[in-house]
């Protein structure tokens, strides 16, 4: 009998999705450096809007470990319209 298969998350993910990560404060220089792939907005409320590609969930997770390695508090996250 054949093992039935495997379904990974990637395999539902749909391509390239957008999302925008909502930093507390204000990002120095060298943390925005930790995050070659996303783009920054203007900061006007004191925080830092970060928002780019995201490949898939290994991505996410990665991008989300590298926020709190970094000590930053994610104050909101949301995927972006197409």
């Amino acid at each position: 009998m054949k093992e039935p298969a495997v379904v990974r998350p990637e395999s539902n993910w749909p391509g390239k999705v957008r999302y925008a990560f909502l930093i507390s404060g204000a990002l120095s220089d060298r943390v925005l450096a930790a995050f070659p792939e996303l783009d920054v907005s203007d900061v006007t409320t004191g925080d830092t809007t970060l928002y780019g590609p995201v490949d898939g969930p290994t991505d996410l997770r990665g991008m989300l470990a590298r926020f709190d390695a970094l000590g930053l508090t994610v104050i909101e996250m949301r995927r972006l319209p197409d």
